[in-house]
């Protein structure tokens, strides 16, 4: 039998901390989703699985390439748009000559995946559709949020199906009835529910032994992880690796505490998910929270925020966009161009100044921290950079080279915004623009005609944010100035 499992949730409601991942890699008990639906395969003897992406394929991709640590044989697919289990059928039917087990990544299901062949007798020809009439549900008990198990009137589907070979075409679709627990993660509640579920014990037989003590009475703490000797742990809870709890902290049960996590000084976490590599402040009060770094959901509030203050909450892990290496080849190159290109900006100069005007005209520009949520104006900040307007494509941003040479601008980058133009691009699918620096010369300069639509530009600010590297930026700067000198 094969596995397909597929990443089809629309992000939407999970932004901004799906913007590097899927909804399927979002964590559960400190691992992605996606790889308790790995190793439950595996376990249950599937090791030819296809994983079907269409969100953030990079990262998929680079997370499942060694299937072997896993004793799996993986298989990528990147599809443009999600399509039903019968289209998904058609298209993989050359690959697959067996039965095909389809489950969709951003769901939890206790159940052994090997059972879900026994549950019709013959898949030959068939397709068959697992329902179930169980869910988890929240309730409240002593002003905490706690999950239980529901029955539901009518059945719902889970999104699992079973396909014998050929049944692409196939006008039957078998209904099963199933009750055990399930969860479909579809909203930031519900991962949050999938989480305090499995700290429950709702789903020992798809967490395996891969989280070997189900008792829930009990807190359960990582490697290498330090906890100091005031602190004060309730349980059910989950501590994960190599992190840090520091004195006078209080962890209360159903809470979930990601790899890396610093919890500082008479911090209070409660009912919430704390996710890998996130600082938590002295006194600060997590209370029915997901955080990621210095973003935070309050669940019974239901909207993301992102927190300005580096000593509430900010990320432990910080990623370096712009090293130092890459800053001291900006300024050596800037300077090189400054100096070819100076008769042409002095005598400009020289020639505003006769007119009674400053030397450089100033533009302001949004200079946005990459630290915060770089596609928020509010993680932006107003700079003045050097311009010439009006003077051709090339010339005018020749001053811009002073502005790379003392810090302000990548040499190559996505293009700079004005204030009011944040407010366009905050569609899903331009967010990968804002994961690279703003830059004087950008790749819309080397890949793009003037007259090309926005939705290239930024697919091509996309492309190089996804495929950045030193020889791509100097790609990018010797055509871009080719293509500006030739429209000047």
């Amino acid at each position: 039998m094969h596995a397909t499992l597929t990443l089809f949730k629309d992000s939407k409601g999970f932004q901004p901390i799906t913007r590097h991942r899927p909804v399927g890699m979002l964590p559960v008990l400190n691992r992605p989703i996606l790889e308790w639906h790995i190793m439950n395969c595996v376990r249950s003897g599937i090791t030819h699985i296809f994983i079907v992406a269409v969100e953030n394929p990079l990262t998929v991709g680079e997370f499942v390439k060694h299937g072997a640590r896993w004793g799996a044989s993986i298989e990528m697919l990147v599809y443009k748009d999600p399509c039903g289990p019968r289209e998904l059928l058609t298209r993989i039917s050359e690959m697959v000559k067996d039965t095909v087990l389809i489950i969709p990544a951003e769901t939890i299901i206790n159940l052994p995946y090997e059972n879900f062949q026994n549950l019709h007798d013959s898949t030959k020809g068939k397709i068959s559709r697992i329902l179930t009439d169980a869910h988890m549900e929240l309730e409240e008990n002593d002003a905490a949020w706690r999950c239980s198990r529901k029955l539901e009137l009518e059945p719902r589907e889970t999104g699992a199906y079973i396909a014998g070979p050929g049944s692409a075409n196939s006008p039957d679709v078998t209904d099963h009835l199933w009750d055990g627990n399930f969860v479909a993660i579809e909203t930031p509640k519900d991962l949050w529910m999938a989480n305090m579920a499995s700290l429950g014990g709702y789903f020992a037989d798809f967490l395996g032994p891969e989280y070997p003590d189900k008792s829930t009475n009990e807190s359960h703490v990582g490697h290498h992880t330090n906890i100091d000797s005031t602190a004060i742990l309730g349980v059910p809870c989950l501590i994960g690796d190599y992190c840090r709890i520091n004195a006078g902290v209080r962890i209360s049960g159903f809470s979930v505490i990601g790899d890396g996590v610093i919890v500082d000084q008479g911090a209070t976490v409660g009912s919430s998910l704390i996710c890998e590599d996130t600082y938590v402040g002295t006194d600060t009060n997590i209370e029915k929270c997901i955080v990621m770094a210095n973003v935070m959901i309050n669940l019974e509030v239901g909207s993301w925020t992102s927190v300005r203050d580096p000593f509430l909450l900010s990320g432990v892990k910080k990623r370096i966009p712009y090293s130092f290496s890459e800053k001291m080849m900006d300024k050596t190159l800037a300077l090189l161009l400054l100096m070819l290109t100076a008769p042409i900006w002095i005598i400009k100069g020289l020639a505003r100044v006769a007119r009674r005007k400053s030397f450089f005209e100033v533009h302001q520009l949004m200079l946005r921290n990459l630290y915060f949520d770089p596609a928020s104006k509010s993680a932006a900040r107003a700079k003045n950079f050097f311009w010439f307007d009006n003077s051709g494509p090339f010339v005018e941003r020749i001053p811009g080279l002073i502005d790379v040479i003392s810090g302000k601008l990548r040499l190559v980058g996505v293009r700079p915004l004005k204030e009011e133009e944040f407010e366009q691009y905050q569609e899903d699918w331009a967010l990968q623009r804002f994961e690279a620096l703003d830059g004087l010369f950008t790749p819309v300069d080397a890949d793009c005609p003037n007259d090309v639509l926005e939705e290239e530009r930024i697919t091509a600010e996309n492309f190089y944010t996804a495929t950045r590297s030193l020889k791509e930026d100097l790609r990018i700067l010797v055509k871009s100035i080719k293509n500006l000198l030739v429209r000047d």
